[in-house]
């Protein structure tokens, strides 16, 4: 008995999930099988979650088994919008301010972490 694996290739990756709807259904209406995951700037990899969420680091990638790749780069060729598969991590395009308040939360995120070590090294030294 002989076991054949599928080797899936990404001939997409977005930010924004309005993109990833437009080229799920051009595949879907050219008849090219198709999968969907999330991924994180982390590497993890997902299966596409039932309600997704935006956010700096998070993609969504459309993969097509390798004889598909260029059947499916012609369809989605002709959307309006850049088919890239190394977005950038802001990619989700979200407003100046959202963006400013993401940076903060992550100064503040690290900035405790900083502290906690350094008081939890103090308190080592001091022992």
């Amino acid at each position: 008995m002989s076991v054949e694996l599928t080797n899936f290739v990404t001939v997409f990756r977005t930010g924004q999930l309005l993109y990833l709807d437009w080229a799920s259904n051009a595949l879907e209406e050219a008849g090219i099988p198709f999968q969907r995951r999330e991924e994180t700037s982390g590497g993890l990899r997902l299966a596409m979650p039932a309600a997704p969420s935006t956010g700096p680091g998070t993609w969504w990638a459309v993969l097509v088994p390798e004889p598909f790749v260029a059947r499916a780069r012609e369809v989605l060729a002709p959307l309006p919008f850049e088919q890239t598969t190394t977005p950038d991590y802001w990619h989700f395009r979200p407003k100046r301010g959202v963006k400013l308040g993401w940076q903060i939360y992550a100064g503040l995120a690290l900035g405790s972490v900083v502290i906690g070590l350094i008081i939890a090294l103090i308190e080592t030294l001091n022992k």
